[in-house]
Formats: C-alpha cells, structure tokens, sequence
C-alpha cells in the first residue's frame, strides 16, 4: 500500500488499520494475547521519512486516540530508507490490552510531504518467523518515459471519425501527445445474412475442439476511408485493431456474427497493400451481462461458448494473416465465488479446469483487462486487481496484457425491477428459461439485476420522468419477464419481505439511490407483480471521470510503473477516447484560464 501524506502545520495527518469492523452494533475486537509482537514491511520514496506508531485497544478507540510508542526510527536502525525492512513492534512492553487489540494508525507529525510502502502487516509469536512472500522487490531507477510500453484507446464513433479527415489528424496528434500507439476502433458493418437458427440446440458440455463454424456475411462499411485511415495512422507509427462487442456474441447461436467480422477483416486485409491494412481484431463481449450468467450451471455453457468462439477466432488469424487477436476480460473473472467455492468464471476448456481470464491469456495474442479502479495503489486498486493476472501471464508466456482503465462517467439510471426471487429458486427459473437466461437487454432495455445477498432481483433501465409512451413500452418489456420468468412468483406469501430487503440494501449500498414501491399492474394471466424503482449509480472508484488529470497521470504512471516490470505487460488501456479526450481539455482549459487577482 501506498501512502501519501501531507502534513501541515496544524491537525491531525495519518492512517489507521482497524482490527475490528468499526460499523458493527457491538465491536468485536482482536485477541492478539497469543503474539508477542507486531511486525510490517516498509520502505520510503527518498528515505529519511518519518512517522509516528501507535496502538490502540478498545479503551483507546472508545477516546478515538491511540497510545504513542514513539517514531518509526526507534524500531529501525538507520530509519526508513528506499530498500523495504522489517519493523518489528514489542507488545508485551506496551499498556495496550492485546485480549481487546483494536489498530495501528501511522501518524506523520512533521510538516512536510512523505510518501511510504507499506505491506504484510502481521502478528508474530516467534522473531524468527519470516513474512516475506509479498514483498515487492527492490525500487528500481526511474526509467525514462519513452521506454515506458505504449498505450492503447478504445474507439467506439468509427463512422463521425471516418467522416471527417481533420478529425483523422486531431486524433493522430492526441495520441503522439499522449504516447498511445494502438487504436481498437469499432469497425462499421452491417450483417447481410443474419441468424443460423431461431432455435438452436443447446450447448454441447464436450470441450473437443468443434467443427469451423460457418460465417455471416459480412459488409464492412466505408472501406475507402478505413484504407486512408490506417495508412495514416501506419505512418505515425500508431497501430489499428479491429474493434466490436456483444454480450450475445458469446452465445454459439450468434457464433455466426463475430466469425462473419473475422473473416471480412481478413478479405480486407487482402485486398490492400501493406499500409492500409488493420494490425488486428479485438472483441469486447462480456459475457457476464447475460441473465444466464447468475446460474452457475448456466454460466459454465455461456463460457464455454465464449471461449470456443475466440479460439476458432484465433485459428482463423493465425492461419489467415500475421494480425494480433485480443479479447477484453474483467479484473475479477479468477477470484473466488463465495456462493460456489470456485473462480467467478470457472470453466473447465480442453480438458484443464481455471477461471476463463487464464484460458484466455493462454490462447490468444492480447488481453484488455478492464481493471476499472481510479487508484494504482491499495487493496481495491489497479495493481492489486491486476497482480495475479499478470504474474499467470508471466509464468505462462502468454498472451501480451494491457491494464485498462476508465475515463466514462454514466449518469445515473433509473431502473424498474420486480421484486426477485431466492437464489436457488432464481437459478431454477432461468434453467428453465432460455429465452431469458440468453438475454442482456429486452426490446431495446437493459436488463439490471440486483443481489441483495439473499435474493436476486431484476429489471429493465427506464428513461427519467418517462413519456406516456416510454412507460408503456418499459411495462411491455416488464410483463416480458414476468411471462417468461415470474410465474414461479405467483400468490407468494414472502413477497413484500423480499421487497423491505432490497430497500434495506439500497440504503447502505452505495451503487443504488432512492427507492420508490411501484407494482406492474396485472394483464391478462399475469397477477399484478410487486415491484420498486431505484437508481443506479456508477461508482466514483472505478472512473478517472470524475477525477483531475493530475490525479489521471499519478495513479497510471504508478500502475505502469509496476506492471512494467513484467514482460508480458503491454501497456495502460483507456476507456474511451472522447472521454479521455474531454479530460485532458478540462486540465488545458483550467491551466490556461485567466488568473483573476482581486
């Protein structure tokens, strides 16, 4: 953990670990009697950073205050420095209540700016036990920026782009001025031919390898300006991807869409010269934005289907062209699942059983993780998220992965949901209904779901203050769900419990706001269904959005500074370049804004 502090010349600065959950009714604090001593890791930016150390137990936490046991340089000989070292913190000497531990705060009391590492914070019973297994290596020299990997910048508005050559150039020195070197640019098509089968047989579980396939066709749109686009780009020595995405891509049904892109690159490509051609394809289809992926059952065919499409993609790459082909995955595909006991995306694919993100770095030329946090640092940040991933694709030799971070703000979103169901009584409905289980948005809204630990609830995203007319269509699409999913609801006792849990949840969850009881009035065969409106709320954390571009330049700067070290690490992604572009401009615009001087 990285700690940044700056200390002025009056109040308090610091920071503190609690050894308690500090929100519970009754604190439950840590019994620490078995220890002899506290132990942590440090190192410092420059060296020579001081701070106090305190403890507290549960009589100091009832005064809000710890009890001093002096400066760090006192537990270190020589003080802090920029190698890491052990500080090793006696217990026993101390007035502290160790049957009722309850932190250890870091208090700087000089003024002055400081920057510390902090990591493995640990009790010990006996001196000579090691802690040493996540201990960073050694600081190295500051390289200099230009030998820094190059960044990457989704693309999502081809057609305004390919529309207008000045804006062509814009990009071209927006990207020269901020060391991006790969563009994934959304490819305008249209599909000629589309559906294999309104109703296909469902997902075979043999991993072998299937048969190829056949392809949409498809008709890349703009041609004339795609080839001068990447020429152009190709001599600015910024590299161009093919980009697109849909959560029902992943489905084997749809298979036919994503191949039919694959294949109409490859025809490009060979109908141009060298300059004009794109460098690669990369898809971004999530397959977790599928109802079906809240069924574990459910969830392992939807992988699998996933990744059987992106290998045939590869294949047909590799066999084809000397492109790249990528794939975008999320940060939390390989933890584990509280409710299964296994990685979130487990799936077993040719014969090996691990989370999708590992199969994905196994088998294919990139991977954008989409590690969407606004810190480098801490247990919620960038690098913590992205660790595992790249150390895997270290060990591996795998496939080159890009840290993606985002710079999109979303407004907040209304969304209707129906009061849900049990976990397992859910699972049961969407087993029993594909129809449902395949979907990630119903006639045109997206469909939210909402797990309130016990049950799991779900909706559809409705425009504010909606028309008499977006109201209707949003109650089509409810009675849509309800048809197909609800009927297990009918005359169900717990209803109105399971609607006070969600309120409950939506007041202390802080990706939800407001709530409001609205039912969907009965039609036909479907009872009147209870239901609520909340908001949904993008978090501040995982946005650059709402941040300075100071602050933007920091926390990448300090991711890149770690992940470079690997050699599989090919850069900072960002998300998108509109966003990331009005960024930038709001930093210009305030630097060289007039300073009015009273």
């Amino acid at each position: 953990m990285r700690v940044k502090a700056t200390k002025a010349s009056a109040g308090f600065c610091g920071y503190w670990i609690h050894f308690f959950d500090m929100h519970a009714l009754k604190p439950t604090y840590f019994d620490a009697q078995a220890y002899s001593h506290l132990s942590f890791w440090i190192r410092g930016e420059r060296g020579g950073e001081t701070f106090n150390i305190r403890l507290s137990d549960e009589h100091w936490i009832a005064k809000e205050d710890s009890a001093l046991l002096g400066p760090v340089d006192q537990f270190l000989d020589g003080g802090v420095t920029q190698g890491w070292q052990e500080v090793i913190v006696p217990l026993r000497s101390t007035n502290i209540d160790c049957s009722q531990f309850a932190g250890l705060t870091f208090e700087f009391a000089e003024v002055g700016e400081f920057t510390v590492y902090l990591e493995d914070v640990a009790f010990k019973s006996d001196l000579d036990q090691m802690v040493l297994a996540n201990v960073a290596p050694e600081p190295q020299p500051q390289r200099q920026q230009s030998t820094a990997p190059s960044r990457a910048l989704w693309l999502w508005s081809t057609k305004d782009l390919l529309g207008s050559t000045p804006r062509w150039y814009e990009l071209f020195d927006f990207c020269h001025a901020h060391e991006i070197g790969q563009i994934w640019l959304q490819l305008p098509y249209k599909v000629e031919r589309p559906g294999l089968s309104k109703n296909p047989e469902p997902s075979r579980v043999s991993t072998t390898a299937p048969e190829a396939p056949p392809s949409a066709r498809i008709t890349m749109l703009m041609q004339r300006e795609l080839r001068s686009f990447i020429a152009e780009a190709h001599s600015r020595n910024i590299r161009i991807h093919a980009l697109d995405g849909a959560p029902e891509h992943c489905l084997t049904q749809n298979h036919h869409i994503p191949l039919g892109l694959v294949d109409a690159v490859l025809q490009f490509n060979s109908q141009a010269n060298q300059q004009e051609r794109f460098d690669g394809v990369h898809f971004d289809n999530e397959p977790y934005l599928l109802l079906g992926w809240h069924s574990p059952s459910r969830r392992e065919q939807i992988l699998r289907q996933y990744l059987e499409l992106n290998a045939e993609c590869q294949r047909r790459i590799r066999e084809g062209s000397n492109m790249q082909f990528g794939v975008d995955i999320p940060f939390w595909w390989q933890v584990m699942d509280k409710n299964t006991g296994e990685a979130n995306a487990a799936v077993e694919f040719n014969g090996v059983r691990k989370a999708a993100s590992f199969h994905c770095i196994d088998m294919f030329d990139n991977v954008g993780v989409m590690n969407y946090r606004d810190r480098a640092d801490g247990a919620d940040g960038i690098i913590a998220h992205g660790r595992a991933l790249i150390e895997y694709g270290q060990r591996q030799r795998g496939a080159t992965i890009f840290m993606g971070v985002e710079t999109f703000m979303e407004a907040d979103r209304q969304v209707w949901f129906l009061v849900g169901l049990p976990r397992k009584k859910f699972q049961q409905a969407l087993s029993l209904t594909r129809l449902l289980a395949d979907q990630s948005l119903i006639d045109g809204h997206r469909v939210h779901t909402m797990d309130d630990g016990e049950n799991i609830h779900v909706g559809i995203e409705i425009p504010h203050a909606p028309s008499d007319q977006q109201r209707a269509a949003a109650e089509r699409s409810l009675r849509l769900l309800a048809k197909q999913f609800y009927w297990l609801m009918e005359s169900d006792p717990q209803v109105e419990s399971r609607r006070a849990t969600a309120k409950s949840v939506i007041a202390s969850d802080t990706q939800w706001r407001t709530f409001e009881a609205r039912d969907l009035a009965e039609e036909g065969e479907i009872p009147r269904m209870r239901g609520f409106v909340t908001e949904s709320v993008m978090p501040s954390k995982v946005t650059f959005g709402d941040n300075s571009m100071v602050d933007f330049d920091e926390q990448t700067s300090a991711a890149e500074n770690y992940f470079r070290d690997f050699e599989c690490f090919g850069g900072i992604a960002i998300h998108f370049y509109e966003t990331y572009r009005s960024l930038c401009e709001t930093a210009a615009a305030e630097t060289f804004a007039p300073k009015h001087t009273p």
